[in-house]
């Protein structure tokens, strides 16, 4: 029996469908490109760059070896990733979207992790969508089928002072399970019964947007924006110790560079969590750094049943606006089950980061945007991500040399694996999930 220290079941499918549908509706949804004062041909307002990243889990340490030595372990991966990098000085393509199963190269992944990707400017429109086969990580974790889009789109008119949308991207996934004995690696064991360690389900997904936004006086902001639905998430589902975790909010992270302290931002919304173990009352978790504790039994050989210590916490936020540059990352909702000192699991459930910098301001009487194209300001650096969270890698002097196109078609779009379909595209800016979701739920309960 769990016993809380400090410190719902399942919603139907309809709500949680309903609840990830809401979430995803980022704040970032601009009005299509807008003209800002007009300017003459070869006019030019400076460089930008932005990232942004959102990833449904990133699996710190995944390791059954203190239960039962000889089993494979995972460390540093992250499932079900969408990005968007933007460079307004890249070579050939100046912004580029993403979605994927996994930024790992994992034994038993499909294709080598191939999911949508769109690239601007190109002849190729987009957006781009993917269809996502299930498969085993090591045998440990078990992604499920899901999709993927990827826009990106580049105007000739976001250089001389035009606002509108840079990256969209998403991935959707149909549910993910950790040591759920589905693999080569045997099932976790609660009270004699076969469970899985972590289940997250019915569905989970990640989206990213970037844009160019009007700020105070009349100037060019880059805004970067990251954010996860989170459906329900049980450790030892289906055992009297089963652990049930049911988010109530979903978090979101946005920021906004403005070219100073006064107009830049950060802005963030972190998951509210509802955790209830063996019918105990609920701990409810709002604030960045809270947690709830727990103690069980629990191993993967029956007889030697293990004391396991699970923690669910709400990351914190690291953030830092610098001159031009803004950056912020957050982990979203972890989870620790540790035996001893040693941790068998510690993942991070909606791993969000994004970054921006500004346009720098030229400093003279022209009109903001009228500029010729011989008078650039400097390029700025690459964005990074700050704090202890670990992150993706920060963005190349040019998005052409992180992601390259080799292997795939021309004009900026990748060749994908599976088929490509349009069950969910852009209503304008706005990234609809709606047709998605029902084609995924709908293919789910068919095969029930």
């Amino acid at each position: 029996m769990p016993i809380a220290r400090s410190s719902s079941r399942p919603a139907h499918l309809t709500v949680a469908a309903a609840g990830m549908a809401a979430a995803l509706v980022l704040p970032v949804t601009p009005a299509a490109a807008t003209p800002a004062t007009p300017a003459p041909e070869g006019c030019h307002i400076g460089d930008f760059t932005a990232r942004a990243e959102a990833g449904l889990a990133k699996i710190t340490v995944l390791d059954p070896g203190p239960l039962v030595r000889g089993l494979p372990a995972l460390a540093d991966v992250r499932l079900a990733v969408s990005d968007g990098t933007v460079n307004s000085a890249g070579r050939p393509f100046k912004t580029v979207a993403g979605g994927r199963h996994a930024d790992a190269k994992l034994l038993g992944i499909p294709g080598g992790g191939t999911g949508a990707q769109h690239m601007a400017p190109s002849r190729q429109p987009g957006p781009v969508t993917a269809e996502l086969a299930q498969f085993q990580a090591a045998g440990l974790a078990t992604v499920k089928a899901g999709k993927a889009t990827a826009q990106a789109t580049w105007e000739r008119g976001y250089q001389c002072g035009r606002t509108g949308p840079l990256t969209r991207s998403a991935v959707m996934l149909a549910g993910l399970s950790l040591l759920d004995g589905t693999g080569p690696v045997p099932a976790i064991l609660a009270d004699r019964r076969r469970t899985g360690l972590l289940r997250v389900g019915p569905s989970g997904s990640t989206q990213t947007a970037t844009d160019l936004v009007r700020v105070g006086r009349g100037r060019i902001g880059v805004r970067s924006a990251a954010g996860a639905a989170l459906s329900d998430l049980s450790l030892f589902a289906g055992t009297p110790q089963e652990i049930s975790i049911k988010v109530i909010n979903q978090p979101r992270l946005e920021v906004i560079a403005g070219g100073d302290r006064a107009d830049s931002k950060v802005t963030y919304k972190p998951a509210v969590l509802s955790v209830t173990a063996a019918g105990e009352s609920a701990h409810v978790l709002k604030d960045v750094g809270t947690a709830v504790s727990l103690d069980l039994l629990g191993g993967i050989e029956e007889r030697s049943p293990a004391s396991l210590q699970v923690r669910v916490s709400l990351g914190d936020l690291k953030q830092q606006i610098n001159g031009r540059q803004v950056r912020a990352e957050a982990a979203s909702v972890r989870v620790e089950v540790k035996l001893g000192q040693v941790h068998v699991l510690d993942v991070t459930l909606g791993y969000l980061s994004a970054a921006a910098c500004a346009p720098a301001v030229v400093h003279d009487d022209k009109p903001y945007g009228e500029h010729p194209r011989g008078r650039t300001s400097p390029t700025p650096a690459a964005v990074q991500p700050v704090g202890r969270v670990p992150a993706a890698p920060s963005p190349a002097a040019s998005p052409s040399a992180s992601v390259s196109p080799s292997g795939g078609t021309r004009d900026g779009q990748l060749a994908l694996t599976g088929t490509d379909v349009t069950a969910y595209g852009f209503g304008g800016a706005a990234l609809v999930l709606g047709g998605l979701l029902a084609l995924l739920l709908g293919r789910r309960g068919r095969r029930n």
